[in-house]
């Protein structure tokens, strides 16, 4: 009991202690900071080496070469595009930079917040780019079964909930992109992923994985239909012989979050204030972040928030980690309060048909049986 008291957070990064089964050592620096091969199955400290990064800028630069010196007659590319500051950026750089034909793609599951709404609408003004935008939004009958099996059937002591809805739901918005791509013919997406984001991919996305991992064995099941399957890779599109490259430039270009505010606040593509992830993330996920804190004692999202400290210049990492700290803390005391993103997780708990109250008894029940319940409840107590 002495270590928690004295050591809430990694004096390093700012994991909380015992989060997700991830321990402070006397003096108070976490598994993931004192050991570089330290893995759960929520996150695991990807290696990077110089070389890996070389070769995958030179493809980078090898493929957008290869792409100008192309015929126009089609588009170039799909970008993922949701409204925030990341995909805004990148499709600001595709088509003024690179001069790419870009095809804007965004896929709607039903819970985007207005403020992402009126970002992708403000840019795609700004950018004149109205005619080269495709929304899809028939799917959202099918996310939200899969949102709402997921959080009734999550029974896991050690992986959190946000992080699993975040896997399922990214290879169902991106089967959906291949799909399109295939149907157009058009050869790579591009996504604007940040450069911490590499826990299952760094760079470019395996078609072996695209071909394999995608499908999920619970949507054979009810209460999923055929109608619902479709959405997903069928043996129609698998049988393709030519699948689409999915390429993550931000892992490889130099990523810089106050750059790139700069660059889409600047360029009135968003307007400043808007550009914060707390704003413009969907409404599942921030349901999903009340969720894991109840369950298991602090937010899924530390852990990104930790490895962009560990990437950072070691002379910067005090900054950038008080940067983190703070924000993690808000976010956590604005859950707890109820002032977090309520109106935001109140629709999407009426549009998968359950009340707060309910998922709270069910956190209860789970944690019964967890054993590391004391920490859980300690790391909520520092948060209030």
């Amino acid at each position: 009991m002495t270590l928690l008291k004295n050591h809430h957070f990694c004096s390093k990064c700012v994991l909380p202690n015992g989060f997700l089964y991830n321990r402070l050592d006397e003096n108070g620096v976490c598994d993931f900071c004192r050991d570089s091969s330290f893995s759960t199955s929520n996150w695991k400290k990807i290696q990077i080496t110089n070389e890996m990064r070389e070769c995958a800028l030179q493809d980078w630069k090898n493929t957008i070469v290869t792409i100008q010196n192309s015929s126009k007659d089609s588009y170039d590319c799909i970008v993922g595009y949701s409204g925030g500051k990341d995909s805004t950026a990148l499709l600001d750089m595709l088509v003024n930079e690179l001069d790419l034909k870009v095809l804007a793609l965004t896929i709607d599951m039903g819970l985007m917040t207005e403020v992402a709404k009126n970002n992708i609408k403000q840019t795609l003004n700004r950018l004149e780019y109205q005619n080269h935008h495709v929304l899809i939004e028939d799917a959202t009958n099918t996310f939200s079964k899969l949102y709402k099996y997921l959080f009734l059937n999550h029974h896991s002591h050690t992986y959190a909930l946000t992080l699993t809805i975040c896997d399922y739901c990214s290879d169902l918005i991106h089967s959906i992109m291949v799909k399109e791509a295939i149907i157009r013919k058009i050869p790579l997406i591009i996504l604007g992923y940040s450069s911490d984001q590499i826990k299952r991919y760094f760079y470019e996305i395996p078609e072996k994985e695209m071909r394999t991992e995608w499908i999920p064995d619970f949507i054979r099941e009810n209460p999923f239909t055929e109608e619902d399957r479709e959405w997903f890779l069928t043996n129609k599109d698998l049988k393709n012989a030519s699948f689409p490259r999915i390429i993550l430039p931000y892992h490889i270009l130099e990523y810089d979050e106050a750059s790139l505010i700069k660059r889409v606040t600047s360029k009135g593509l968003i307007t400043q204030g808007h550009t914060d992830p707390v704003l413009t993330n969907c409404h599942v996920v921030k349901a999903g972040l009340m969720y894991d804190l109840y369950r298991y004692g602090g937010i899924p999202y530390a852990l990104q928030y930790a490895e962009s400290v560990r990437q950072e210049e070691v002379s910067k990492r005090p900054r950038t980690r008080k940067k983190w700290l703070r924000l993690y803390k808000s976010v956590g005391n604005a859950i707890l309060t109820g002032t977090f993103a309520k109106e935001g997780i109140e629709m999407f708990l009426s549009q998968i048909g359950i009340s707060k109250n309910d998922l709270l008894e069910r956190i209860e029940r789970e944690l019964a049986s967890d054993p590391n319940r004391d920490i859980i409840k300690e790391n909520i107590k520092v948060l209030e």
